[in-house]
């Protein structure tokens, strides 16, 4: 069995997976090319949808039938929005986002029911937004604590009500940083790939990208630019993944889930010879 931060040993190679709702599919390719390529991080950090995928591939002994089972959960839920029009699409996103389908999504497709994080294969550390007072709370590092319970909390959008977990209230980990690279390199990884999904709103090159109320696009933006600026001063490699591919649909696009696989797979193909590269001079460094 290899190191890892379960057995006391610090990851070398972490996989940190952004929310994004819909987007999030996006992800199911990703693992899908690294897994082909032999390549399986050490460590997973996810927030929100990114946590939801990551504690599914985490909870098969087999990566494959891991796959296997997102891939089916993928096509159930988009089978959901095919062929529907626009108004009933969002009656069904809106119960989808309720805490009782979200529950049942997690515990039954995913089988998720019962477990906790020191059942999972790999690693993982999920992040939520904290109300009071106000931050980023890491799940994980508790191995008894419920998996369910931590992916509740990092999904819980803040226009419903929010989690209360272990006495605190949370709401969607997105919040406090979309994509939480530090998390990663303060359980002490070296080589951190991070897949970008955006934010909120779908990418724009015409006027629309001035609207004033994309401000909150560019301010989540920025700091998640900025982590991972500060995870490269301090040592770690990192590498991003994120075409305007992933951007190019709405976060409510349910019906396009497909579509995110495979931007996913084709995205994480032309970043593996980075990838490899990045391992290599980590391993490197290490030993050295």
């Amino acid at each position: 069995m290899m190191p890892s931060p379960a057995h006391g040993w610090p990851p070398h190679f972490a996989l940190v997976l952004g929310g994004g709702a819909a987007r999030g599919a996006a992800h199911i390719g990703v693992l899908r090319s690294l897994v082909e390529d032999g390549l399986c991080p050490d460590l997973l950090v996810g927030v929100s949808i990114g946590a939801i995928v990551g504690a599914a591939f985490a909870a098969e002994d087999d990566p494959m039938r891991a796959l296997e089972r997102l891939r089916e959960a993928s096509s159930a839920l988009q089978a959901r929005f095919l062929g529907f029009p626009p108004t009933i699409r969002i009656f069904r996103i809106l119960g989808l986002f309720g805490r009782r389908q979200r529950r049942e999504w997690l515990e039954q497709h995913l089988g998720l029911n019962g477990r906790r994080f020191e059942s999972l294969r790999l690693p993982l550390r999920v992040t939520a937004t904290r109300l009071f007072p106000l931050g980023r709370a890491v799940f994980g590092a508790k191995l008894d604590e419920p998996v369910v319970e931590a992916l509740m909390a990092s999904s819980a959008l803040p226009s419903r009500f929010p989690v209360r977990y272990g006495g605190r209230f949370f709401v969607d980990g997105a919040l406090a940083g979309n994509l939480p690279t530090l998390a990663a390199l303060e359980m002490g990884a070296r080589v951190i790939v991070a897949v970008n999904l955006g934010f909120l709103f779908r990418r724009r090159d015409d006027l629309g990208r001035f609207f004033p109320w994309r401000l909150i696009d560019w301010l989540a933006k920025a700091q998640m630019r900025w982590e991972i600026a500060r995870c490269r001063r301090r040592g770690a490699i990192v590498i991003q993944i994120g075409p305007a591919d992933f951007e190019a649909e709405s976060i409510l696009a349910f019906e396009k889930l497909d579509k995110q696989i495979e931007a996913g797979y084709k995205a994480t193909q032309l970043s593996l010879p980075a990838i490899r590269r990045a391992l290599q001079k980590g391993r490197t460094v290490t030993m050295s």
